[in-house]
């Protein structure tokens, strides 16, 4: 969802749990190398990503470690939620699935395999 602000002259980006003030979080690389632990810090802090810009271009995008853990959560709930989605539509549809045996021989040679090329 992408709000604008003409009043306050501030662009917000919503993306669930991260927002982004294009007035506060857009910053020249430039800037974020001479101001690093400080930027460091606000970014801990607050949970916003930065932006980091190359010749005035949007670059780069900088998040604390604990916003990245939960956007790459999110990102695999929502795999796995289009997974099963897509289980319980072919299942719907008269799709009796794969029996668990076949799917369990199938998971175990995969180990097998793994196991294997890792020696």
């Amino acid at each position: 969802m992408w709000k604008v602000s003409l009043a306050k002259h501030i662009i917000m980006c919503d993306l669930q749990f991260m927002r982004i003030d294009l007035k506060e979080d857009v910053v020249s690389l430039t800037d974020f190398a001479r101001n690093t632990k400080q930027h460091a810090k606000d970014l801990a802090a607050g949970g916003r990503a930065r932006i980091l810009t190359q010749n005035g271009k949007a670059a780069v995008v900088v998040l604390s470690l604990d916003a990245f853990e939960k956007m790459a959560h999110d990102a695999e709930e929502y795999r796995m939620d289009l997974r099963l989605r897509e289980a319980a539509e072919s299942y719907a549809n008269g799709d009796p699935g794969t029996a668990a045996k076949t799917m369990m021989d199938r998971h175990g040679k995969r180990a097998q395999t793994r196991r294997n090329s890792g020696s």
